[in-house]
C-alpha cells in the first residue's frame, strides 16, 4: 500500500456508531420493526393534515397500520435487515405522504392506484407548479431525517440468510390479511369507502387500498340480456347522412367543431365570488342561432381526460372505480365513439391538442377511436405561449384557433369535418409567471386581494373569451353549414382554501356540484333553436350535439337524451333531478331516479366491460361496421 493511500484511509470520514452487545441490538433490532411503522403512520398522516390517533377510530388505525407492517416485511425480505427494513419502509411511506399532500394542494383530490398508470402526464406539467414546503411538511421531514439518522448510527448488522420456515409464518400472516381484505366484505361492513377529496376518516394507506378493491367492476344487480333488451327495445339507431338544410333550400354536409376548452368555468357561480368585470363577455353576449348553460363535469381540477371520454363516448364516469382513467384502462379498437358516428356518416375526424403527445395515453387512444389526423404541439405552427415560453409556458388559445382555422382551410370545399380541440392556455399551476398575460380581472368584495392565483385564473378566462371572440367571428361568415360546440372540461384547483372559503368544509350536495359547473354552448353560422339556462351532465353532451344538428343518432344517444329528461346531471358527485333535489354518491335515490340510474349502469358495463356480448347495433349507427 503507497503512502497516498494510507493518507486517503485516514482522512476517509467514518460516522460514529453505537456498540452494543449482539443480545441487545436484537432486542433493538426487534423494537424498530414494531416502532418505525407506528412513526411512519403518523408522520403521513400529520403531512395530510390529520391528527390519526385522535381522528380515527380502532379499527381505522389498525387497517392502516396492517399495510406499513406489509411494507416493512418486504423490505425486510428484500434486505434482510431489520434496520434497512425500517429505513426504506420510513422513507417510502413518508414519500407517499409527500405525493398525496401535492396531489391534494394541486389536483384537489387524493392519490389513487390509477394514478401510477398516468406517471407521464404528471411528469409534462409538474414543472409548472410551486412546490414550497410549508410549516408541517417542513416539522415532518425533519423528524424523518433524526429517526433516520438515529438508525443509521446503530451497528450494521449481518444480513438475515432466506430461509423459508423463518419467512413462512409472516407470509402466511400477510396472505390472511389480503384474503380478508380484498375477498370478503369486512371492509365494506365497517362502512369504509374511498374517498376522493381528502383522506380523512381513513388515512392514506387505508384510502388507497379501498380504492384498489374497488377498482374491480362487479355486473350490475339484474344484469341480463333480456334486460339489456327491455332496456333498448324501441330505442333503434338511425342511418342517413350528414347533411343540413340551408336558407336557400339546399342540403349540405355541416362541419362539427367541438373545442374543449382546458380548465374554463364560471367562478361566479360560487357563493360570494364577485369581480372587477366579467371574464366572460364574449361567451354571455351568444345569443342568435345559440344554445348554451351549464355542464357538470365527473372531475375537478385535472383528468381532464375523463371529461373527454364521457363526451366522447356518452360513458359516465360515475360508475367506474374511484379514480380510475378510462383512457388507460377501458379503451380498446373500434369501441362505438363519437368518432366512429362521424366517420361512419363520411366526416374526415381530427383530434388536435396544443402540448405533448405522452399525455393520458391520447395517442393510442385517438388512434382505437378511429381519428384519421393527430396534431400536437410540434405540429402547431407559428406557437405563441402565455406564462413563459416554449419550455414553460401554455400555447395560447389565440394561436390553437388559428390553427383550427388553417386546417379547415386546407379541406376540400364540401368535405365534412369533425374536428375535436383541446386547448391548454389555462392549464394549472397557477402561481405561474404572467407572461404575456394582462392583468384584467380579479376577484372584489371580501375575496378581494386574497388569492392572486384565482387572479391569474380570470385574466387567463378573459384571453380565452376574447379569442373564442376571434374564433365564432370568422366562422360566421363561412358559407359551409358549420356548429360549434365549445365546453370547459372542469373547473381550476386555484388556491388550497378558496373553494373550502367559499362552500366551507363539508359542503352538502347542492353545494358539492357547483365545483363541478363548466359553461357549454352550442352555435351555428345556420338557423338552430335558441335556449339559454340549459343544465346536463357531460355524458349527455355528444348526444345533445347530434340531435340539435339534425345528424343521425345511436340508439344509445337516444337513449341518453330520455334519461336526461329524468335524470339531467349524473356524475361522480352525484345526481341531479332537475327539481332542485341534489344526492351525493352513494345516498339513496328516490324510486323513479333509482330506477334510470340502475338501467344506465347495465347499458354501461354491457359497453364497457362486456365487449363480448355488447349491444353493437344499438351503441352504432346502422352504417356503422362494428370493429
Amino acid at each position: 500500500m503507497t503512502n497516498s493511500t494510507v493518507t486517503r484511509e485516514k482522512r476517509r470520514f467514518r460516522w460514529p456508531r453505537v456498540t452494543l452487545s449482539e443480545e441487545k441490538y436484537r432486542w433493538i433490532g426487534r423494537g424498530v420493526l414494531v416502532l418505525a411503522p407506528l412513526l411512519a403512520f403518523t408522520l403521513v398522516e400529520y403531512l395530510n393534515y390529520n391528527d390519526p390517533w385522535r381522528d380515527f377510530s380502532p379499527i381505522q388505525i389498525g387497517l392502516n397500520l396492517i399495510w406499513y407492517y406489509l411494507l416493512e416485511l418486504i423490505f425486510y425480505f428484500a434486505r434482510g435487515r431489520r434496520v434497512s427494513a425500517a429505513k426504506w419502509g420510513l422513507g417510502i411511506a413518508w414519500g407517499f405522504g409527500l405525493a398525496n399532500h401535492y396531489l391534494i394542494s394541486f389536483r384537489g383530490r387524493t392519490l389513487f392506484p390509477g394514478d401510477f398508470l398516468t406517471l407521464g402526464t404528471a411528469v409534462n406539467v409538474a414543472g409548472n407548479y410551486d412546490y414550497t414546503l410549508d410549516r408541517m411538511q417542513l416539522l415532518s421531514l425533519l423528524i424523518l431525517v433524526l429517526a433516520l439518522l438515529a438508525l443509521f448510527l446503530l451497528p450494521r448488522e449481518e444480513r438475515i440468510p432466506f430461509a423459508w420456515r423463518r419467512f413462512l409464518p409472516p407470509v402466511g400472516i400477510a396472505g390472511a390479511v389480503l384474503a380478508v381484505f380484498f375477498g370478503t366484505g369486512f371492509v365494506e361492513s365497517q362502512g369504509i369507502e374511498p374517498s376522493m377529496w381528502t383522506t380523512r376518516g381513513n388515512g392514506l394507506f387505508l384510502n388507497f387500498t379501498v380504492c384498489l378493491k374497488y377498482m374491480r367492476v362487479e355486473q350490475p344487480e339484474g344484469y341480463s340480456q333480456r334486460a339489456l333488451e327491455q332496456l333498448t327495445d324501441g330505442t333503434a339507431s338511425d342511418g342517413g347522412s350528414a347533411t343540413v338544410a340551408d336558407p336557400d333550400g339546399m342540403t349540405r354536409p355541416v362541419n362539427v367543431i367541438v373545442i374543449m376548452n382546458e380548465s374554463f368555468s364560471d367562478l361566479t357561480v360560487l357563493p360570494g365570488v364577485e369581480t372587477n368585470r366579467d371574464a366572460m363577455p364574449f361567451l354571455r353576449s351568444l345569443r342568435e342561432n345559440t344554445i348554451k348553460g351549464y355542464a357538470y363535469s365527473s372531475v375537478f381540477g385535472g383528468t381532464t381526460a375523463n371529461s373527454e371520454y364521457e363526451f366522447l363516448t356518452g360513458n359516465t364516469t360515475a360508475y367506474l372505480p374511484a379514480g380510475t382513467v378510462p383512457y388507460q384502462m377501458y379503451v380498446s379498437d373500434g369501441d362505438p365513439s363519437l368518432v366512429g358516428q362521424m366517420k361512419a356518416l363520411g366526416y374526415t375526424a381530427i383530434a388536435a391538442h396544443p402540448y405533448r403527445s405522452s399525455g393520458w395515453n391520447r395517442p393510442s387512444v385517438y388512434g382505437k377511436l378511429g381519428f384519421d389526423q393527430v396534431y400536437f404541439e410540434g405540429d402547431f405552427q407559428n406557437r405563441t405561449y402565455m406564462r413563459g415560453d416554449a419550455r414553460t409556458g401554455y400555447v395560447t388559445d389565440q394561436c390553437d384557433y388559428e390553427n383550427l382555422i388553417r386546417l379547415y382551410e386546407e379541406k376540400k370545399s364540401g368535405e365534412p369535418l369533425f374536428f375535436f380541440n383541446v386547448t391548454m392556455q389555462n392549464h394549472s399551476g397557477y402561481q405561474m409567471a404572467w407572461d404575456n398575460l394582462p392583468r384584467e380581472v380579479w376577484l372584489t368584495g371580501e375575496l378581494e386581494g386574497r388569492f392572486q392565483t384565482v387572479n391569474q385564473y380570470l385574466s387567463l378566462v378573459y384571453q380565452s373569451d376574447q379569442a373564442l371572440k376571434t374564433l365564432i367571428g370568422y366562422f360566421s361568415q363561412v358559407e359551409e353549414p358549420t356548429m360549434i360546440l365549445f365546453f370547459g372540461d372542469h373547473q381550476p384547483q386555484v388556491a388550497t382554501n378558496f373553494y373550502t372559503d367559499v362552500l366551507g368544509e363539508n359542503p352538502d350536495a347542492a353545494l358539492a356540484q357547483k365545483k363541478q359547473m363548466v359553461p357549454f354552448f352550442l352555435w351555428a353560422n345556420y338557423d338552430i333553436p335558441e335556449a339559454e339556462g340549459v343544465e346536463l351532465s357531460l355524458n349527455y353532451l355528444s348526444a345533445l350535439l347530434m340531435d340539435t344538428a339534425n345528424l343521425p343518432m345511436t340508439g344509445y344517444q337516444k337513449y341518453l337524451l330520455e334519461l336526461w329528461q329524468t335524470v339531467p346531471v349524473l356524475n361522480t358527485v352525484g345526481v341531479g333531478d332537475g327539481r332542485g333535489g341534489w344526492y351525493g354518491a352513494g345516498e339513496a335515490l328516490p324510486a323513479d331516479l333509482e330506477e334510470a340510474a340502475q338501467g344506465y349502469q347495465m347499458l354501461l358495463y354491457n359497453n364497457i366491460f362486456d365487449k363480448s356480448h355488447r349491444l353493437d347495433p344499438f351503441f352504432r349507427l346502422t352504417t356503422e361496421e362494428p370493429a
